[in-house]
């Protein structure tokens, strides 16, 4: 079985320049120089071999090692325009921007000759360096930012450290439904989910997938009470609850928003749990609504490119099939059931 790791901080490298020239990322970009980009970051995904959790590196020189070649036992390749290339890691330098923010840029080679190395241009495109990733969030396009020198540069590096994403609930959550309570790895496309809007819904598709509980896939657990919910609730970091109160309303007009978990975390009674398995579970209707998950309101899958560039390989190429727009959606082509504030903006609403 394939695992999937999705990209949504991520641009092409010909968007960006050294010292305002294009840059050839086989080479490192000179320390102290200066690095900016343009335009809107865009998202990918990496199909690696069951149990794979960390992007291969350059350890040949330009060279795709055997083992991360087609058929290899570490095969690692990149959907473009409905093509497999094979893809690795190359190393992670960082810039920073005037105001002192330090952003980490990993190099991304892809193989589009698929040839098994990674120094050709190809359609005037370098393999080198095809995608830029940040780790740290995007940094603002437009801006110059000075260059630091390579901070990584090992044979491997964890996919959740380049800041690889997954949306959804953990198995056992109980979700609320026509008949009762149920937990929701046992929920079917058609049940009938009790949702904040509109009532009970038939659900559209559902999905799951099983990660190591590590890094920025490790989940979150909100504890009894935290969000008004009965139980534990365990929902992987970028997965949204709904916040309601005077404080949305002062702060952004609306009466409720929502939120990442990761951005509710407090060490106390939200925090993350590091360790072992754990596995995720996607439910998701013809429109984006609110649920009862232990009792506290949450978001149901939402299909943008992130979360689906985060599935496993069956269940994304399920949902292709009942839902066909997506394959070539840039955007989400369901809008969000509520406002989604950004971590700065969470910030301001809990403090």
């Amino acid at each position: 079985m394939a695992i999937y790791y999705g990209y949504s901080n991520a641009i092409f490298g010909s968007q960006s320049t050294v010292n305002g020239s294009a840059h050839n990322y086989a080479f490192g970009p000179p320390t102290g120089g200066t690095w900016s980009f343009t335009g809107e970051n865009t998202s990918f995904h990496v199909r690696e071999n069951d149990a794979a959790t960390v992007y291969n590196g350059d350890v040949t020189n330009e060279q795709i090692a055997a083992q991360e070649r087609f058929g290899g036992v570490g095969e690692q390749v990149t959907l473009i325009d409905g093509t497999y290339y094979q893809t690795i890691w190359d190393y992670t330098f960082q810039v920073t921007a005037a105001d002192g923010t330090v952003y980490r840029v990993g190099v991304i080679d892809v193989d589009l000759n698929n040839d098994n190395d990674v120094q050709d241009t190809v359609g005037g495109v370098s393999e080198d360096g095809y995608f830029l990733v940040f780790p740290d969030g995007v940094p603002p396009a437009g801006a110059n930012y000075t260059i630091g020198g390579i901070v990584e540069n090992d044979a491997h590096t964890p996919h959740t450290g380049l800041g690889a994403q997954v949306v959804c609930f953990a198995a056992g959550t109980l979700i609320e439904t026509d008949s009762g309570l149920r937990e929701v790895q046992t929920l079917q496309p058609g049940d009938l989910i009790m949702t904040r809007d509109a009532g009970l819904q038939p659900l559209a598709w559902t999905g799951g997938r099983r990660v190591e509980a590590v890094g920025d896939l490790a989940p979150i657990v909100i504890r009894k009470g935290a969000l008004g919910n009965t139980r534990d609730l365990v929902v992987s970091p970028q997965h949204r609850m709904l916040i309601e109160g005077w404080q949305a309303e002062l702060w952004f007009g609306e009466p409720e928003v929502f939120v990442r978990a990761k951005d509710l975390v407090n060490g106390k009674t939200i925090y993350a749990r590091q360790g072992g398995m754990v596995n995720y579970h996607h439910i998701m209707f013809d429109t984006h609504q609110v649920v009862y998950a232990e009792g506290a309101p949450s978001e149901s899958f939402h299909p943008g490119p992130q979360a689906m560039d985060a599935l496993d390989h069956g269940p994304r190429d399920e949902l292709l099939r009942l839902f066909p727009d997506l394959a070539y959606a840039a955007s989400p082509v369901m809008s969000s059931a509520r406002m989604s504030l950004k971590g700065f903006e969470a910030n301001c609403l809990l403090n």
